[in-house]
């Protein structure tokens, strides 16, 4: 773990304490407002839009409790002290819904603690938050959500058509946005997991960085990753056998199978995308006048956006096998550590 550094200006239980009052407030605030949607929806609406950032906010409250907390196993007491508090005087499923932030932000602490490697700390961050994910989509399934969504949509553009008396121009431009919405839905809803999976790891990122900066403002001098450039990133291998794996899955007959073979398809390639655009900044750079690289991105981002993706999920696989930027002789490998530097 991190030396304490200026942190030893106050108590050593200070942060943990800060961590579990704030938590203790926001779930209780939390119940407060959805039991006063019973009474006023626009205030509880209000209420609700306020908390949005509340899951990150406590989630980095325990990261940096972990961190700042000595001894640092007092934040993993004091979070079990604070599921022991709401589980007997709140309801419970308002408990769930900052659980998994909570364990979330100890694991980010841990992960900056323990120099954990950067893919590892997200995977098992994005793990703990995906309970509640998964929760809440069973408390309102995807195909509620779009279809409410669509008829929100069908409704503005009824009010939007001009009524002059062309009925059957306006009908014929409802079905024609009914039948484009009716196929978007089932492609969100064929990929849902994957949006999911997405967004899990998007929040953890943040969390992890937020986590770090919290740590930094107390006085530590956190463990930092070291990352090259864009042009010279490479991903894990593992990523390949996902996609490989993901695929093969898609082809199965049976259908829960076969969706998630095709989402973990989709994450793996989400991921290779990357390092495909890396390669393609390399290439430019090197090849390319600054006009012509902004020339080159504007038509791959507009024009060919859709074959740019298989492009860069491409390079990106071959990337794998074939050093096309040849960053093994340059000193860039997939074993070099990532070196703790300090500020």
């Amino acid at each position: 773990m991190p030396s304490p550094g200026m942190t030893g200006r106050w108590p050593g239980f200070a942060v943990p304490v800060v961590a579990l009052l704030v938590t203790l407030a926001v779930t209780w605030l939390f119940s407060a407002v959805v039991a006063l949607g019973e009474t006023s929806v626009a205030v509880a609406n209000l209420g609700l839009m306020v908390l949005i950032p509340s899951p990150i906010v406590v989630s980095v409250m325990w990261g940096g409790a972990l961190l700042m907390g000595r001894p640092h196993r007092l934040a993993f007491l004091a979070a079990i002290g604070w599921l022991v508090i709401c589980w007997f005087l709140l309801p419970q499923q308002y408990v769930w819904q900052y659980l998994g932030n909570v364990v979330a932000g100890l694991l980010a602490g841990l992960a900056l603690g323990m120099r954990w490697r950067m893919d590892v700390a997200l995977l098992v961050m994005a793990l703990a938050m995906a309970p509640l994910l998964i929760f809440a989509s069973f408390e309102m399934p995807i195909q509620e959500q779009i279809q409410l969504a669509n008829e929100s949509m069908i409704e503005v553009l009824q009010e939007g058509l001009q009524a002059d008396g062309e009925e059957a121009e306006d009908a014929r431009i409802l079905a024609e946005a009914q039948r484009s919405l009716d196929e978007i839905s089932a492609q969100l809803t064929k990929m849902y997991p994957f949006v999911l999976a997405v967004g899990a790891l998007g929040q953890a990122a943040i969390i992890l960085t937020l986590v770090w900066l919290f740590a930094k403002l107390g006085g530590l001098k956190p463990y930092r990753w070291a990352f090259p450039p864009f042009s010279e990133w490479r991903l894990p291998f593992y990523l390949v056998w996902m996609l490989v794996a993901g695929l093969g899955m898609s082809f199965v007959p049976q259908p829960v199978l076969s969706k998630a073979g095709h989402n973990l398809a989709l994450l793996a390639a989400f991921v290779l995308c990357v390092q495909g655009l890396a390669i393609q900044v390399f290439v430019t750079r090197r090849m390319m006048s600054t006009l012509r690289q902004v020339l080159y991105w504007i038509i791959l981002g507009t024009v060919l956006l859709k074959p740019g993706i298989y492009i860069a999920v491409a390079l990106g696989v071959l990337d794998q096998w074939w050093d096309i930027r040849h960053l093994a002789t340059r000193g860039f490998t997939d074993d070099d550590d990532n070196d703790d530097e300090s500020d």
